[in-house]
């Protein structure tokens, strides 16, 4: 998938589910969904999350040391699996630590297929945590001199690493 149709697949699952406002719960798109996310303690210490499809359903784990706002991206993460790729015979995916942070990557012709699937679900999260929409109106809403990624961060209830990376994707604010 494009990453405009894999956008446009995280917006219309929360309008679908009736839950397109800020902040997106993703435990709760997850329950419209039929899954239940599960805090785990891995044996690697890199895994953040895992998503894995069984006969009885799908499952997710998150990592149950991470903080609020990284679980959150790593619920959307996997939803992003789930929706983007279980459905195509894989039966499991692990997600590391690293794989969260490959939202600004541009796809490549030598991505592994992994790699590929890691910066789609990045996309996929991206969109239900921070809808693009959602988030112009707000940044113009803001007075300009309080339009700073701390303030976008916690209204979305995201990291101000995963909102830069947004706000720079949407071209309203250029980091440096």
């Amino acid at each position: 998938m494009t990453k405009e149709e894999i956008q446009k697949l995280a917006k219309e699952t929360l309008i679908n589910h009736g839950l397109y406002s800020v902040p997106v719960n993703p435990v709760v798109v997850a329950s419209k969904l039929g899954v239940r996310p599960m805090h785990a303690v891995f044996s690697d210490p890199r895994y953040s999350g895992l998503t894995a499809r069984r006969a009885e359903g799908a499952t997710i784990l998150i990592k149950e040391n991470d903080s609020l706002v990284r679980k959150r991206f790593s619920v959307a993460h996997e939803l992003g699996h789930l929706l983007l790729h279980l459905r195509s015979g894989i039966d499991e995916i692990i997600t590391t630590e690293a794989d969260l942070f490959r939202l600004a990557d541009t796809p490549s012709e030598s991505w592994t297929p992994e790699r590929r699937r890691e910066y789609e679900a990045n996309v996929f999260a991206a969109e239900l945590l921070m809808p693009a929409e959602l988030v112009r109106s707000y940044w113009e809403q803001i007075p300009p001199k309080e339009r700073t990624i701390d303030t976008m961060a916690n209204i979305f209830q995201v990291s101000d690493a995963a909102m830069a990376i947004r706000l720079q994707d949407l071209g309203l604010f250029e980091h440096g």
